[in-house]
């Protein structure tokens, strides 16, 4: 098994504004005088940038977060942060928030990912909690969640074509055969079951400190696929599994959800395979798109194990055959790209 260092290279130390600075000593209420330490954290593939807060007078840390109210959904983070601690799930409160300027202040669930926990002997009690968790996701039924439609997951798909293959490889995919595959992982999407899903359920947007698990990152869940988010969390685009634990830990979702549990598991694999191969041909198209449009270069690394593991998974499926086929050539040119030889993890394989 293998896994990162960490998922951001660099620390992005943002200047925090004056304003936002006397925002939060107005919020933490705070005597005349006393200061706050900042700490920058590290930030993943979005506009907003967060801080960890100190100060003599506040006995916990707490978590300033700066979300560009142009450029973030703020409303929708404030709703889902409502409608999941209302169903006990263990996201992070909103102690006091400033939506006109993209202010907020939240409870600090921690610092240790479930990313730092792989491989150690708290593995199995992190990843059982987070299914246990997710399990209880999954039932939450509320009007503030929108549907997962297919035209989204088209969408989505269509980012890998533009975005990396177009864009950054400066390649062209056969039409026929690309729209062909996309189809069919739509298809198999729509076929499922639906309920919430948190859309970005892997071991970078969880946290677990001292045997509690923490959800960040939720605002863009939807009423979408039952095996979604479970495929997030086994097949991370972050973190390799071997097969035997990925299917130990699959059989134990299967078992709580019993939507899944009356079906055959050959059905149900499938189904969890191909929302993988469509979650990590869009990471892909997202990676690239960081590092053309918004100058963040720092996914690179991600892409040519990504694209190796897409290799494996469309290999087992007859259906998936032609897009096999594309891949390779994909991943040909993907090697031979000068700014992902120089971008590679130490014992990555």
């Amino acid at each position: 098994m293998n896994c990162s260092p960490g998922y951001n290279a660099q620390v992005e130390e943002n200047l925090i504004s004056k304003s936002a600075q006397a925002w939060c000593t107005k919020a933490l209420n705070l005597p005349p005088g006393q200061t706050v330490q900042y700490e920058a954290l590290r930030v993943e593939a979005s506009h907003r940038s967060f801080y960890r807060l100190t100060s003599a007078d506040q006995a916990e840390t707490l978590i300033l977060m700066l979300s560009p109210p142009a450029l973030e959904n703020n409303d929708q983070f404030l709703r889902l942060a409502a409608v999941f601690g209302n169903h006990g799930l263990p996201v992070p409160e909103v102690i006091s928030s400033d939506l006109k300027r993209g202010f907020f202040l939240l409870q600090d669930l921690g610092s240790q990912h479930l990313q730092e926990v792989y491989g150690t002997t708290a593995e199995d009690q992190a990843l059982t909690a987070a299914i246990e968790a997710l399990v209880q996701l999954s039932a939450v039924q509320d009007a503030a969640i929108p549907l997962y439609t297919a035209e989204r997951l088209a969408t989505e798909l269509d980012l890998f074509e533009e975005w990396f293959v177009q864009k950054f490889l400066h390649q062209q995919l056969d039409s026929d055969v690309f729209q062909s595959a996309r189809a069919q992982l739509v298809h198999s999407a729509e076929q499922q079951p639906k309920c919430c899903v948190h859309r970005d359920y892997h071991c970078r947007n969880l946290l677990y400190q001292n045997n509690r698990l923490g959800i960040v990152d939720f605002q863009d869940a939807l009423h979408g696929p039952v095996l979604y988010d479970i495929a997030s969390l086994l097949r991370d685009c972050y973190y390799t599994f071997d097969e035997a634990k990925i299917e130990q830990w699959l059989q134990l979702y299967i078992r709580l959800t019993p939507v899944l549990d009356a079906l055959p598991y050959t059905q149900v694999k499938q189904w969890f395979d191909f929302l993988a191969i469509q979650r990590q041909l869009k990471a892909i198209g997202i990676f690239a798109r960081l590092h053309l449009r918004d100058g963040k270069s720092s996914h690179l690394p991600e892409i040519n194990p990504l694209l190796l593991r897409l290799l494996d998974l469309t290999a087992q499926y007859r259906e998936l055959e032609s897009l096999n086929a594309q891949l390779k050539q994909v991943h040909a040119k993907a090697q031979a790209h000068p700014a992902l030889i120089l971008k590679t993890w130490p014992g990555r394989q």
